[in-house]
């Protein structure tokens, strides 16, 4: 190593210290009011990558769940497992959102450049699929069309001129952008707690979509209150959002909560994810408990399974083209254990084949269901008194 560079190293490791003490680690240390830039982002990968982390995650030393029929114990250097005890959805989505945005295009197996905005898993057993199949991020989109395809909101809408859409978790906005076309005449309200995705709604659909506005919600919604009116919105959408992963509780909960003050009189919920179905159970019955009537349910686990399979070549090459933009990851001996912890990390919050999310929803532990609810004819407050 020349002379010169020694220093510009020391300087470059004291900054990443200095960045991990303030802001923490990757997985808990940040929040979604950062926006890192790529510096940051740089900064951060060489403190993680430092830090005493991936070690531990690669031993087995995080906190462990106990082994249950239904779901068995399953180590991360296996299958990428990671408990939710050992992350919060606020630290790690403030890194990859960032990330996203600073890699900008990315290669596919369709040779398709694309950016990175789909931030879902999807499913492939849909006949509107199908004419698409070179579309690198195909899958997300078909979710996302999924919502509207229910037999009650394609008869609804075109009943309405102006229907208004809002979403909540809707990440870089990529799928509002995509029902704005759909939906003929359509206003939509793409709402998430990380600044960092809203920021690239804004950037890249909201500036050349003058139906779509990307609202920054500190906290999430639930835990603030969303900046709609009440009972001012015919559809509420939530596609994959962070929410729900073990259990209905006090956050679900209050996010019904607003989704119901929101909708008008018979306005749709539309939601769709892959979630333990315990919990599908769960929440279904919940909503049904506040005066939401159901109008829909498609379980699509099977095409979720499908879609991954048929992404995996695109996944590897994404993450390939992830690992090679930090030089962190670059660098001899500790880089090559962080490359392995974060190739894991990534392709098992994406469910890719062979990772635990992967194998919980070919299990059946996990479901990916999308369901259409209707809100009461009477505003809430009326109707639960």
């Amino acid at each position: 190593m020349k002379k010169t560079a020694i220093p510009v190293l020391v300087c470059a490791i004291g900054a990443a210290v200095f960045f991990v003490n303030r802001n923490g680690d990757l997985l808990t240390g940040l929040n979604g009011s950062l926006s890192l830039s790529d510096t940051q982002l740089q900064f951060a990968g060489l403190a993680f990558c430092l830090s005493p982390l991936p070690g531990q995650l690669l031993a087995g030393e995080l906190s462990q769940k106990e082994d249950t029929p239904f779901e068995p114990l399953a180590n991360f250097t296996d299958t990428g497992n990671l408990n939710e005890d050992d992350y919060t959805k606020d630290s790690i989505y403030a890194f990859f959102y960032a990330v996203y945005r600073a890699l900008g295009k990315a290669p596919s197996p369709s040779g398709i450049d694309y950016q990175f905005t789909f931030n879902t898993w999807g499913f492939s057993d849909v006949p509107w699929i199908k004419a698409a199949e070179v579309e690198p991020q195909r899958h997300g989109q078909a979710a996302y069309q999924g919502l509207i395809e229910f037999d009650a909101v394609r008869t609804a809408l075109p009943k309405n001129a102006h229907p208004k859409f809002v979403e909540i978790g809707s990440g870089t906005g990529a799928g509002a952008d995509f029902i704005t076309k759909l939906v003929p005449g359509s206003t939509y309200v793409a709402m998430d707690m990380q600044l960092a995705a809203i920021e690239t709604c804004q950037e890249l659909h909201a500036k050349h979509n003058p139906n779509l506005q990307c609202v920054w919600v500190d906290g999430g919604v639930g835990g603030a209150a969303a900046p709609v009116q009440d009972h001012s919105v015919d559809v509420v959408v939530i596609s994959e959002t962070h929410i729900a992963e073990v259990d209905i509780g006090d956050e679900e909960k209050a996010i019904f909560k607003e989704i119901a003050r929101m909708l008008k009189p018979e306005g749709f919920f539309l939601w769709g994810n892959a979630l333990p179905t315990h919990v599908w159970h769960k929440g279904a019955a919940y909503l049904e408990s506040v005066g939401f009537q159901p109008c829909g349910l498609r379980n699509h686990t099977l095409g979720a399974v499908q879609a991954r399979d048929e992404d995996a070549a695109r996944v590897n090459m994404f993450v390939n083209h992830l690992l090679e933009h930090f030089y962190a990851i670059q660098m001899p001996w500790f880089g090559s254990r962080c490359g392995t912890v974060v190739d894991l990390l990534i392709k098992n919050f994406y469910r890719h084949p062979g990772t635990q999310l992967y194998n919980k929803m070919v299990s059946g532990y996990d479901s990916y269901m999308q369901y259409c609810f209707q809100s009461p004819t009477l505003p809430q407050a009326a109707a639960t008194e």
